[in-house]
């Protein structure tokens, strides 16, 4: 006979597994803030307790007839989040659209429980790229810092406010906002001859804004321990772009709540220097060598932090900070970040932690970074990262980590190429990340491995909900897939075995030392500082026509199939960092445009 406990357990057990709704009951669509080039949707549910329903999506420009398929929506594991409340939902992005443009969408829901064939059409807008004048505008010439005060005290909607060139000793506040129509613009009358000094102020904010539609262009900043300080809570739509930053600890930083900010095309310089890392707070960390055992004291030294939805980091060029960028409110959705080049970071590329899902980070380019792409954690998803470029990663390039006992779930990699002076993969964790996705990534190490002769590691106690496949990996060694070998965990000693027995990577291959263009492989010492370069594919490498075709991310792909990794061999290399003068996202080149190198190679979305 059973304990009391016991038995009053199991029958709990039988009474929820009698009252488990298989069939899938789908509500009404909803759409995230949209950004410029990309709509976020959520679609609530009830019901598919035993997750076999599906929803496909597609999309069209309003008043045209041809449709394109999206990546079907994710369902979002909301019976396994914790920390954060998620209601069950499937949900996805349409990416690489056209700003200020009209979409109609099509989900189309399916499930063979009940026989459910549901389809649900909403339409959606993405948003424009900020203007770069008012609709009413007023000159306002300023040139010197009593007479910039002065403007930014007396500031209305339309105020344009130009700074004559020279030096601005000093920190500037204004509390003023614009309109939608008639933002305030701060504009410097050349972003290298006007600067805002803030005279080596500590516990300061060099630029500090209270209000909303505002628009800071074409300036230097240099000098104080904070940048540009946004201050106010909800505050939305600000701009800042073609700024020139540094010296500073922290570069742009946002507060709780703010909406739909777009930071672009800046150039941001933070205090610390490479090889100064996570876990080497000493000398080269601006420390001494009795702060050695300090790790992670310079953590929080952020280049762009955003809080709220809806925000554009998008083409900025950054270094010398302890994170490069990174979401800082749980709960964000609708947050884009691409085309920036990170040349060196402390800790974290590019932090999504705290995500709740359609967050995205496409086409960046990391150099030198400690552990690059940090989901720690994310609250369901889906949490994009798409087409990132990772050279010289010295720990972990995916930080699937939890934050104390909330796992993340739901992160998406999909075709990232990862160069590393230790193994291809990393990713040491006590905590299992739950249904992530990781496929169609090129994973290239050193040529001679550790001790521990580990190819692949992934140092957590299970993989098993993951779904790991289409990769490519140099060199061969162990791969290791959770060390909880009693509960699903795998470990084989080479690659052929785990593509024998192994239950992950079952098209997935393993590659040789030239897959890449200059025989590029992880570096025998990752201190040395490594210029940004382009690891295109080299011509004839194993990685060609290697990875599974996904709707809205590949599909303009050259040859058989699409190539493994962030560059498809053949298509005209993708921009890194501050566009040309007169182009943004209007005009920037997008998808696969047949040329020299290798590019993009991301599917239609105009």
């Amino acid at each position: 006979m059973l304990p009391a406990l016991a038995c009053s357990t199991a029958l709990s057990v039988a009474a929820i597994s009698a009252y488990a709704d298989d069939t899938l009951h789908p509500g009404t669509p909803q759409l995230d803030p949209p950004t410029l080039v990309a709509l976020g949707v959520e679609l609530p549910i009830t019901g598919d307790d035993n997750f076999n329903a599906t929803v496909t999506l597609r999309y069209r420009r309003t008043g045209t007839s041809a449709w394109h398929d999206g990546l079907p929506l994710q369902h979002v594991h909301a019976e396994v989040v914790t920390g954060f409340s998620v209601q069950p939902q499937f949900a996805g992005s349409i990416f690489d659209l056209a700003p200020d443009t009209t979409y109609d969408i099509e989900l189309h829901a399916v499930d063979p429980d009940g026989a459910v064939d549901a389809t649900r059409m909403l339409t959606g807008h993405t948003r424009a790229v900020p203007a770069k004048e008012p609709a009413h505008p007023h000159a306002v010439a300023v040139t010197d810092h009593a007479s910039l005060q002065s403007a930014l005290d007396a500031a209305k909607p339309g105020d344009v406010i130009t700074l004559a060139n020279g030096t601005y000793a000093g920190v500037v506040s204004f509390g003023a906002s614009g309109t939608a129509a008639d933002p305030i613009v701060i504009r410097g009358q050349s972003e290298d001859g006007v600067v805002l000094d803030g005279m080596a102020c500590t516990g300061c904010n060099i630029v500090e804004a209270y209000g909303s539609f505002l628009h800071i262009e074409s300036l230097t900043i240099q000098n104080g321990e904070r940048g540009i300080r946004y201050q106010t809570s909800g505050a939305q739509e600000n701009v800042v772009r073609r700024v020139h930053l540094r010296d500073v600890t922290l570069g742009i930083g946002l507060k709780a709540d703010q909406q739909n900010f777009y930071i672009a095309d800046n150039v941001l310089e933070g205090r610390l220097e490479w090889p100064c890392v996570y876990t080497s707070d000493d000398v080269a960390c601006n420390g001494d060598a009795a702060n050695n055992v300090q790790h992670g004291r310079h953590a929080n030294d952020d280049g762009i932090n955003v809080q709220g939805n809806g925000h554009v980091v998008a083409h900025n060029v950054l270094s010398g900070f302890g994170d490069a960028m990174k979401t800082e409110q749980d709960g964000a959705i609708s947050v884009d970040f691409y085309g920036n080049d990170v040349l060196w970071s402390y800790d974290n590329g590019i932090e999504l932690d705290g995500s709740a899902r359609n967050t995205r980070a496409l086409r960046n380019r990391f150099t030198n970074t400690f552990a690059t792409l940090s989901f720690q954690p994310i609250f369901g998803g889906p949490s994009y990262a798409i087409r990132n470029v990772l050279v010289n990663v010295t720990d972990e390039q995916f930080k699937l980590h939890s934050r104390g006992a909330d796992p993340t779930v739901g992160a998406v990699i999909y075709h990232t190429t990862v160069v590393r002076s230790t193994r291809a993969i990393q990713c040491s964790t006590a905590a299992s990340p739950l249904d992530f996705t990781v496929e169609n990534n090129l994973f290239i190490g050193p040529s001679a491995l550790d001790a521990d002769m580990h190819a692949v590691r992934w140092d957590v106690p299970l993989v098993k909900t993951g779904l790991l496949d289409y990769n490519g990996f140099y060199p061969d060694g162990i791969y290791e897939y959770g060390y909880d070998n009693a509960n699903g965990g795998f470990t084989a000693p080479s690659f052929a075995a785990l593509a024998a027995a192994g239950p992950w990577e079952k098209h997935s291959a393993l590659v040789g030392a030239a897959s890449l263009a200059g025989g590029i492989v992880g570096a025998v010492d990752w201190h040395a500082l490594l210029l940004p370069i382009v690891p295109g594919l080299a011509s004839g490498s194993s990685a060609i026509d290697r990875g599974t075709v996904l709707p809205n991310i590949d599909d303009g792909y050259l040859g058989a199939a699409p190539d493994l990794g962030a560059l498809e061999a053949g298509c005209a290399l993708p921009l890194y960092g501050v566009r040309p003068l007169g182009m943004d996202e209007v005009n920037e080149p997008l998808g696969c445009v047949p040329g020299s190198g290798s590019g993009s190679g991301s599917g239609s979305g105009g």
